[in-house]
């Protein structure tokens, strides 16, 4: 994905909007009224979605390598 300097910028905005968003949901992410209503302000799980997808967006544009999940080894021992 061939991005041009100005959207990687676009991009950075965002995944800092997002990172904010994260962040405030952290302090706070309910608040229960006093006659038993309660407000959610947002889902953490989405906000931490559009992180990752931002940073991997970001990384492919500026070449870095991806890497996704975890390297395993596994050693065979005889018996």
């Amino acid at each position: 994905m061939a991005l041009t300097q100005a959207e990687i910028e676009q991009l950075q905005a965002r995944l800092a909007a997002y990172l904010e968003a994260e962040a405030a949901v952290l302090r706070n992410q309910s608040y229960k009224m006093p006659d038993g209503r309660e407000l959610t302000r947002a889902s953490l799980a989405e906000i931490r979605k559009g992180i990752d997808s931002l940073r991997n967006d970001i990384a492919n544009a500026s070449g870095a390598p991806i890497v996704r999940g975890r390297m395993r080894r596994g050693v065979m021992v005889g018996r």
